[in-house]
């Protein structure tokens, strides 16, 4: 696999994480100061992961999931998302 692809398949998963995370948001009907607030976390930490502008910390993600009951994972990639690259 050249550098390219594996760029582009890096950031498929970055925004996939992150497209989950905002997904999680606006399920649980929040803005990003009502999620900050409640995982004691400022707003502005919740907008620049959701625009990308830095790379958040995993202990930072742990930190602001974990009062609505969820944490990160690993999991494996599915094949088909395998195969098509």
């Amino acid at each position: 696999m050249n550098r390219i692809n594996e760029d582009k398949r890096i950031f498929d998963l970055e925004y996939n994480l992150i497209y989950d995370f905002i997904k999680l948001r606006n399920e649980l009907g929040l803005t990003q100061k009502e999620m900050g607030e409640a995982s004691n976390t400022i707003r502005e930490i919740i907008a620049v992961i959701e625009t990308r502008k830095k790379h958040p910390q995993i202990n930072t993600l742990i930190r602001i999931l974990e009062p609505f009951g969820y944490t990160l994972s690993i999991t494996k990639i599915k094949e088909e998302e395998n195969e098509s690259r």
